[in-house]
């Protein structure tokens, strides 16, 4: 096949048509126009071999899944996300139902397993709760004792109950026993203390009444006190372990004297001497007596204590009740023990009775100008030492 192309001028990558020369314009002369030609292009006849092979498709059949299919294939990622999101969750469903009944399995209840025993070896105990009580029974009454000194005392039921917690499971079927050592330590140490004593310290006084020679007005006593407290604790770490065995406990604890000391008001800030013997009261400012007082003290059958006090309640006027009396406002007192004793203004008696006869119930008392003097002038904390003219144990 061939074609006339028109001839062009080619400048770089541009392509210029040539332009037809400019005519010079003459005078219009009108002259019939020739009839257009029309150029007439031979056409190539396309021979058999050379035609272009047209092959014609079948009508493609339509099924129910060639729709679903022809979408998964436009939309492959997609498909792939949805797949990966189902497979996913199924297994996040059967994991979880799988796990779910796993856990649940290790709280199904006690009743439908065999029954508990002692799971727990040493400071705790799982036991049934229908057994409780007979655990208790069995764990408290064991013989346990305690030796303190040369002293053995038996440790009661009810102390031994004090070391236990019993703490509930939540599940009703069951408790647990847990055994507490602190508690063990205090309880222990509180039962040694029963054997211990404060020393009582010797007094001496001087310029009694004039005298310029001492008297001792107290005689001194030695103290006791555990040797190592710290091993009751030591021992109740040991032995909380044996505490479930309910086969026996036993623990000791040594002693040691704490001698006395020999001391006179020199010793003390201020300091208060009731002499019982001769009803008189005085009162130290260090080694110096400032002050000395007439009393009547208790009478017989309600003597006034004898030993080393100190003044541990302050009141400035109260009804007073005991046995046998009731004695409205009483002014200024000073109590000294705590049976009720104290020093304090008395009204009541004629001023007679001071330093002549003992009157009170156990009480010191002194005139009310006295008893003011010595209420502002004495502390709490300030001692006071009663004695009778011998030295007293």
């Amino acid at each position: 096949m061939s074609r006339e192309a028109a001839h062009i001028i080619a400048v770089g990558n541009e392509f210029i048509i040539p332009r037809r020369p400019l005519l010079a314009v003459a005078e219009p002369v009108i002259t019939p126009q020739p009839a257009l030609s029309v150029p007439i292009v031979p056409v190539e006849v396309i021979t058999q071999e050379e035609a272009i092979p047209v092959t014609t498709l079948a009508p493609r059949r339509v099924s129910f899944l060639s729709r679903p299919l022809d979408l998964v294939h436009r939309y492959s990622l997609v498909s792939f996300a949805l797949l990966f999101l189902l497979v996913g969750s199924t297994g996040i469903i059967v994991g979880g139902r799988y796990w779910t009944s796993h856990i649940l399995s290790e709280f199904k209840p006690l009743a439908a397993t065999t029954p508990l025993t002692h799971t727990i070896a040493g400071l705790s105990l799982a036991v049934p709760s229908s057994q409780l009580q007979t655990e208790l029974q069995k764990i408290t009454s064991q013989p346990t004792t305690i030796t303190v000194g040369t002293q053995t005392v038996p440790v009661g039921a009810a102390v031994i109950q004090s070391w236990l917690k019993i703490t509930p499971s939540g599940n009703k079927v069951q408790d647990y026993l847990q055994v507490n050592t602190s508690a063990m330590e205090s309880s222990l140490t509180a039962i040694a203390n029963r054997f211990v004593e404060a020393p009582v310290n010797q007094v001496t006084l001087s310029d009694i009444n004039g005298s310029t020679s001492s008297q001792v007005v107290l005689a001194g006593k030695n103290g006791i006190a555990l040797s190592d407290p710290g091993s009751l604790g030591t021992q109740a770490q040991q032995s909380a372990k044996s505490v479930m065995s309910a086969k026996g406990l036993n623990f000791n604890t040594p002693l040691q004297t704490v001698p006395f000391q020999a001391v006179t008001p020199c010793a003390f800030a201020k300091s208060l001497y009731a002499d019982v013997s001769t009803d008189r009261l005085y009162a130290y400012q260090g080694c110096q007596l400032v002050n000395t007082f007439l009393t009547t003290d208790g009478k017989p059958g309600d003597t006034t204590p004898i030993g080393n006090f100190t003044i541990w309640d302050k009141t400035t006027l109260q009804t007073m009740v005991g046995p046998g009396y009731v004695q409205p406002n009483v002014p200024y007192i000073n109590y000294f023990d705590h049976s009720g004793d104290a020093i304090h203004g008395n009204y009541w008696r004629p001023a007679s009775v001071f330093g002549t006869t003992n009157t009170s119930h156990g009480c010191v008392g002194v005139q009310v100008p006295e008893a003011e003097w010595i209420y502002n002038w004495a502390p709490i904390g300030t001692p006071v030492i009663t004695y009778l003219d011998s030295p007293t144990t």
